[in-house]
């Protein structure tokens, strides 16, 4: 009995430290993420944190994936274009949101030289939104939508590619219809159509 009375705290004070870490993160970047600084906005100790995550970097991506997670839902019904355009559209939408790219900037610089930051990375963030592409590529085959000899992988790096490349160097914006435009040119390809 006595075990059961600590555990809706514990997730109380779990809860406080993802709400601390992702709002310190969006607020000031990883500079501001700091464990003290969580501890303290959480109203725990530093070894509370470590209890539960093995360093700063798991514990702030923890605390931003718990502020990005609505962007994996994809609305059932939808065929395979309307599906990516809306999956990608919502990670276009992230990324212009100042804050949330400026800290997944941070988090991908970090990563590269945080071993464990990166594999966290590929795993908790990376892989959700494989998984979700994967399978609405699949259906598209399945349905006949796409070719039944589609690279899977091929095609997901070809699309979530350019806005992974244009949120980390800048080098074009992020525009309304670039989910639309970068769905229709994969989907009818770059050669002349004659």
């Amino acid at each position: 009995m006595g075990g059961q009375r600590g555990r809706p705290r514990s997730e109380q004070a779990r809860v406080a430290v993802l709400e601390a870490a992702g709002d310190l993160l969006l607020e000031g970047g990883l500079a501001a993420a700091h464990v003290e600084a969580i501890a303290g906005r959480a109203g725990v100790s530093k070894a509370t944190i470590y209890k539960w995550w093995p360093n700063r970097g798991a514990v702030v991506l923890d605390g931003f994936l718990e502020r990005v997670r609505h962007s994996l839902a994809i609305p059932e019904g939808l065929r395979t274009v309307a599906a990516l355009e809306f999956q990608i559209g919502e990670l276009v939408a992230l990324f212009r949101d100042p804050r949330i790219g400026s800290a997944l900037r941070g988090i991908a610089s970090e990563a590269q030289s945080d071993p464990e930051l990166a594999r966290a990375v590929r795993e908790r963030w990376l892989a959700p939104r494989r998984a979700v592409t994967t399978a609405v590529l699949t259906a598209g085959v399945a349905a006949g939508d796409l070719r039944p000899d589609l690279d899977v992988e091929l095609v997901m790096d070809q699309l979530y590619g350019p806005l992974y490349f244009r949120l980390m160097f800048g080098h074009g914006p992020l525009p309304d219809d670039l989910a639309h435009r970068l769905v229709n040119q994969l989907l009818h390809g770059i050669g002349h159509q004659d």
